[in-house]
């Protein structure tokens, strides 16, 4: 079992504790080494941060090819993103992004590990960027939408996961009290929407992120000796590259029990 955790493995281990990720897929995934086939969301993503920065996916699969039309054009989500990448490069200029490195595979310290697309100075001033590719650079209301990211009652801990465990690495490995990181989000349906975030975290939190890591750790120790549990559903077994040979895969709905009572109670 490993001894350091990506961001990707922490948000996943949640999400299998809530049992809203199958253990057998988190297992097959992160721990034994199955390439899952990525989204046409994915594959648009990555053939940005490709032409952005000659960045390759960090989990193989060779250089992103874009989708073309019969006529020999780029598909127009490709077209779209194709003049991200320009603003991508028109933004490096505006704010005098020197790339120190792309996809720094020893970018660790302790129990945390990541794989950062961009290290680079923003005048002068050491800092982490990652690119993202979404839909939803306007939304508010769902987990992924980039509006409003650190709501106090409602942060969306998700997007704001990585950030933390990025940040905690740097400030360690590079020796400095604070590293900026900052997203930089292209939305997907508009070529000339985009955002540049930088996220601030408490100092306070570094700690807390500390102990989730080491928690974590443990508690994946002992489920690999207990077993990883399938938790299956319909939705998730449908896209599911081991749902062909799973024993546990849902099929149909399973049945969804809710209680309501008109009753106000005290």
């Amino acid at each position: 079992m490993a001894n350091q955790l990506s961001q990707s493995v922490l948000k996943a281990l949640r999400d299998y504790i809530d049992k809203k990720e199958c253990g057998l897929k988190l297992k097959a995934q992160y721990f034994d080494g199955m390439i899952m086939p990525p989204s046409e969301a994915q594959k648009l993503g990555q053939w940005f941060e490709y032409k952005a920065t000659g960045g390759l996916p960090p989990y193989g699969g060779g250089v992103p090819q874009a989708k073309t039309l019969k006529s020999g054009k780029l598909a127009t989500s490709y077209a779209r993103m194709e003049e991200q990448v320009k603003n991508f490069h028109t933004l490096c200029k505006k704010y005098n992004v020197k790339i120190l490195s792309i996809g720094d595979e020893k970018f660790n310290y302790g129990q945390a590990k990541g794989t950062p697309d961009i290290v680079a100075e923003i005048d002068g001033e050491l800092s982490i960027i990652d690119l993202k590719a979404s839909g939803l650079i306007r939304d508010k209301w769902s987990d992924f939408g980039w509006e409003d990211i650190a709501n106090p009652y409602k942060p969306k801990v998700k997007i704001l996961t990585q950030a933390m465990h990025y940040k905690y690495i740097a400030q360690n490995l590079y020796g400095k009290e604070d590293v900026p990181f900052y997203f930089w989000v292209f939305s997907t349906t508009n070529p000339s929407d985009h955002r540049i975030i930088r996220v601030e975290i408490d100092e306070d939190d570094y700690a807390l992120h500390e102990r989730e890591l080491s928690d974590a750790i443990t508690f994946l120790e002992k489920e690999q000796k207990r077993g990883f549990k399938a938790h299956p559903s319909l939705q998730r077994c449908s896209g599911c590259p081991l749902a062909a040979k799973c024993p546990h895969a849902a099929p149909v709905a399973e049945v969804e029990v809710v209680y309501y009572s008109s009753q106000i109670t005290t």
